[in-house]
């Protein structure tokens, strides 16, 4: 298996998992996802965010080694890109990171700041959920079968 597939795979796991602890501690209305365990939510919403920035750091790490390869090879599953899609996942990724280390360590000091970067980090969170559906429809024709060639006739 190559490396980037493996990433990209591990990457969506734990976005999975944040996603569904994060939306779990959103409010009664999505605690259900977890049960109602709100305490449980935010231990593994943590776990996972570190999980998430050491990915993060290890796809920069990789992405930078490939740059200055000045390896141009088309990457299928890269996380990060220079346009479109990979962009996108780049500048949420920064943004998750930010607010969530902002939520992390003022939650009991900084009462505003930690305000706007819950405001900032759940309003991202829909948008990234929305986001990562259209992804999964648009790259559904990997998942198709190739049709195999009609044999001719003798």
């Amino acid at each position: 298996m190559k490396f980037d597939f493996i990433l990209h795979w591990l990457w969506a796991l734990v976005f999975s998992i944040l996603a569904l602890s994060g939306i779990a501690m959103a409010g009664a209305k999505y605690g259900w996802v977890m049960q109602y365990d709100i305490a449980t939510a935010d231990i593994v919403h943590r776990l996972a965010a570190v999980v998430y920035v050491l990915l993060t750091l290890i796809v920069i790490i990789y992405e930078m080694i490939r740059i200055l390869r000045r390896d141009k090879t088309k990457k299928p599953w890269l996380v990060f890109g220079p346009s479109g899609y990979g962009l996108f996942t780049f500048i949420t990724t920064l943004i998750f990171i930010i607010t969530g280390a902002m939520i992390w360590l003022f939650m009991d000091s900084n009462h505003a700041a930690t305000a706007f970067a819950l405001w900032v980090h759940d309003k991202l969170t829909y948008l990234a959920v929305a986001s990562v559906i259209w992804h999964i429809y648009m790259k559904t024709h990997a998942l198709k079968w190739p049709k195999k060639k009609a044999q001719k006739e003798r």
